[in-house]
């Protein structure tokens, strides 16, 4: 029910405009806060539906790296 008025309000380009943006998404010099606001908000953008593994991993791939390593050694439930 969702994809209809999605495809009748939204410009062509609005969802792959969308994941170009979280493909390309750092955390450059924004705090981690900053950083998962902006994830967030893209992805709810591109309506994904995928594993919390999977997300995980993608929220992971452009972290700083610093702070990637630190959250990678936490445990996580999927």
């Amino acid at each position: 029910m969702k994809s209809k008025p999605k495809a009748r309000f939204l410009p062509p380009l609005y969802v792959q405009d969308s994941y170009s943006q979280l493909h390309n998404l750092t955390q450059g010099n924004a705090s981690v806060d900053e950083y998962t606001q902006e994830f967030e908000k893209i992805l709810i953008k591109c309506d994904i539906n995928e594993p919390e593994g999977q997300t995980l991993v993608r929220y992971l791939g452009n972290f700083e790296h610093k702070y990637a390593n630190v959250v990678e050694l936490q445990q996580y439930l999927v």
